[in-house]
């Protein structure tokens, strides 16, 4: 089960910058990133860092955004009725460019090693490579749609407890 935060408030700003990447392995699911400032009802600023090119809101609306941990999954406009599920509109990469280099050198490598050696290690080093990669990718995959469908379930519920007044609650609320 994921814990899922959520913090209503103002938009108090909104900027947007160009993703570059540092090093070769780094990849964005989007080539922007957003930083949203928020102002909670109660009045502290949170800010939160986003890779994406949705932003359903600007400065001065009302928000409501769901944290798993402490990254922002997703964000609803209270005025507009707008919303976003951050991981089903950018999900991340599923196969990233360092991990194809390791496949292909791991395949690579144990195809060398049969020729030069033979024998079972070497053919069983090329046999994970052909079924891991595959596999991780499928996993990811599979942990990709639950969680999406965690955090609209979340979001909902999240909606549902922002309609109901409550005196003294903290700022950030969790989900039930």
């Amino acid at each position: 089960m994921r814990d899922f935060r959520w913090v209503s408030g103002q938009v108090a700003e909104v900027q947007r910058f160009i993703n570059v990447p540092r090093r070769w392995c780094e990849q964005y699911p989007a080539r922007e990133r957003r930083e949203l400032w928020i102002t909670a009802d109660q009045g502290p600023e949170f800010k939160f860092v986003v890779h994406t090119t949705l932003m359903p809101a600007r400065r001065g609306h009302r928000v409501l955004a769901l944290l798993m941990g402490r990254d922002l999954v997703a964000l609803h406009n209270l005025q507009t009725g707008e919303s976003v599920n951050y991981l089903r509109s950018d999900p991340p990469q599923l196969w990233r460019r360092c991990e194809a280099v390791a496949a292909v050198l791991a395949g690579v490598g144990g195809i060398a090693a049969f020729a030069v050696v033979g024998g079972v290690v070497p053919l069983g080093l090329l046999a994970t490579t052909l079924i891991g990669a595959p596999g991780a990718v499928s996993l990811r995959l599979l942990r990709q749609v639950l969680a999406r469908r965690a955090i609209e379930r979340a979001l909902i519920e999240a909606l549902r407890q922002a309609r109901q007044p409550g005196l003294g609650q903290p700022v950030l609320r969790r989900v039930k």
